[in-house]
């Protein structure tokens, strides 16, 4: 009977005990992954570019006109060749996921997207480097305009961009909304525009050069690892440099 009674006990302590860590590796997985961006642009000011974001240049807003959900979006209206809005980044995976909403007006040539190596976003050399055109989307191999697919224009359309430093590669998904981007079939392993400069990816940018046409993003998220963001879960500020300490620490 004490010996059922010791059993009982132990079971009583030991199993709450399981749940607790496991919750612990559970969340510890969750807020690991850091999330560099996620934003609707709802918390900008209308007609400025999004604050503490870099910008050489260009006619680019937060603006109310051409909106997937909410009522703000990115509007990348213009600029000189070599204009550009930068994202600064912080990691030590050499993997970037990239994902946004995008619309792109038809006629001509509308922005570039760069995840750059460089210690600068004006530098076009290490990076992505894709564009979009007249209906398509291409990338350049630092030879010549290489196509990735068509692109239907004046219409939002989701993409999802993993960036491989590491092997200067990356992989392009596209498709009416996220689930259906996610689900897509990818065009794998597209080169860089050069060799990556460094180990890690610096920037994420959109970036202007010989722009004619308006294109708008919007819900862009930016994060590590190719992983899919589970967006259940709320990777705050608070949670990735929470975790971001911890992981300096080790």
């Amino acid at each position: 009977m004490i010996n059922q009674d010791k059993h009982i006990s132990f079971s009583h302590c030991f199993l709450p005990v399981v749940i607790v860590l496991l919750n612990l590796v559970i969340v510890k997985t969750a807020i690991s992954q850091e999330v560099f961006v996620r934003t609707g642009f709802e918390e900008f000011p209308t007609g400025n570019p999004p604050k503490d974001w870099e910008v050489i240049g260009g006619d680019f807003e937060v603006s109310g006109d051409t909106v997937k959900t909410d009522k703000k979006a990115l509007a990348i209206l213009g600029g000189a060749d070599g204009d550009g809005l930068g994202i600064p980044i912080e990691t030590e995976d050499p993997i970037i996921s990239v994902e946004f909403y995008v619309y792109i007006e038809g006629g001509g040539r509308c922005f570039n997207l760069k995840i750059a190596t460089a210690d600068g976003f004006g530098e076009n050399s290490g990076c992505t480097y894709i564009n979009w055109d007249a209906g398509v989307v291409r990338l350049y191999d630092g030879g010549a305009w290489q196509l990735i697919g068509d692109f239907e224009t004046d219409t939002w359309k989701y993409v999802r961009i993993i960036a491989d430093v590491s092997k200067s590669e990356f992989d392009f998904y596209a498709g009416d909304d996220r689930d259906d981007a996610l689900g897509a079939k990818p065009k794998k392993g597209l080169p860089f525009r050069m060799p990556a400069l460094g180990p890690v990816a610096k920037w994420v940018a959109f970036y202007t050069w010989g722009i004619i046409v308006r294109g708008y993003v919007d819900d862009l998220l930016v994060y590590e690892g190719e992983e899919a963001l589970d967006l259940a879960v709320d990777p705050t500020g608070k949670l990735t440099t929470f975790w971001g300490h911890i992981k300096q620490g080790l």
